[in-house]
């Protein structure tokens, strides 16, 4: 058996040759040994991009519900200056999904600063006090949490204060959620905003969202339309990345 190509190189050296490599074919990478992964794992660490992340929950049992995919939007003018992950999960699935979610989101943790975590409609408490926990410790750029239609029954206060006292996290949103007063009850949390009705526009819900950049241009409304409908329909995507993660025997 011939030498490794990529082992034998230094591993500062082998992480750059990866970081040269397109999103898809780095993911091609991470599936041939484990020292590739973690070598591609880095790579991708290593990248600068901002990434904003949405998990979406579906439970329509015609669609392959029980499979976990997640589409990594790359190509095209809107998303130069970011990627998006659209991370596509089920709620009575959530035990097996969890494992695979969260070796997703560590590949970007450092990089994540926008999380919208998406159900319709509202189920039982099935997201763990965990998966805030990471994202307050772990996203150290993040800026702005979206909850909609989840009971929150599950969070608990130390995570709060850890959200609260976050240094760059802006705005968290809840709308139309459940059992989300362990959030209210917490005034340190200034960065929270309860949403009962409806959202009109993304820019709205978004607050922040790069107004520097966004102005009324074909490219931002571009964004805001493709964006808008995965959280509000979970329907056709930009041209993506998609990786079908495997969550059984």
């Amino acid at each position: 058996m011939g030498a490794d190509p990529l082992g034998a190189l230094p591993r500062t050296l082998a992480r750059k040759v990866l970081c040269l490599l397109s999103l898809r074919d780095r993911t091609r990478c991470e599936r041939v040994c484990t020292l590739w992964r973690s070598i591609a794992m880095e790579a991708t660490r290593s990248e600068t991009k901002p990434v904003w992340v949405y998990v979406i929950f579906r439970k329509n049992h015609c669609s392959g519900h029980e499979k976990m995919t997640v589409n990594i939007s790359f190509d095209g003018p809107i998303f130069w200056n970011r990627q998006v992950a659209y991370i596509y999960c089920c709620s009575c699935h959530f035990d097996e999904h969890e494992g695979p979610l969260m070796t997703i989101l560590s590949k970007f943790e450092q990089r994540v600063e926008r999380m919208c975590l998406v159900d319709r409609p509202v189920d039982y408490p099935f997201l763990p006090d965990s998966i805030f926990s990471y994202m307050a410790k772990c996203m150290p750029k993040l800026q702005f949490i979206y909850l909609r239609e989840l009971d929150l029954e599950k969070i608990n206060r130390a995570t709060v204060v850890d959200l609260a006292n976050h240094s760059t996290l802006k705005k968290v949103i809840v709308h139309g959620c459940r059992n989300y007063e362990v959030l209210e009850d917490f005034r340190n949390l200034p960065q929270l905003l309860v949403v009962r009705g409806e959202i009109l526009g993304l820019k709205a819900m978004l607050g922040d969202f790069d107004e520097e950049q966004a102005g009324s241009s074909p490219a931002s409304q571009s964004l805001s339309q493709s964006i808008s409908q995965s959280i509000s329909e979970s329907s056709d995507q930009p041209e993506t990345v998609t990786v079908q993660v495997a969550t059984g025997p």
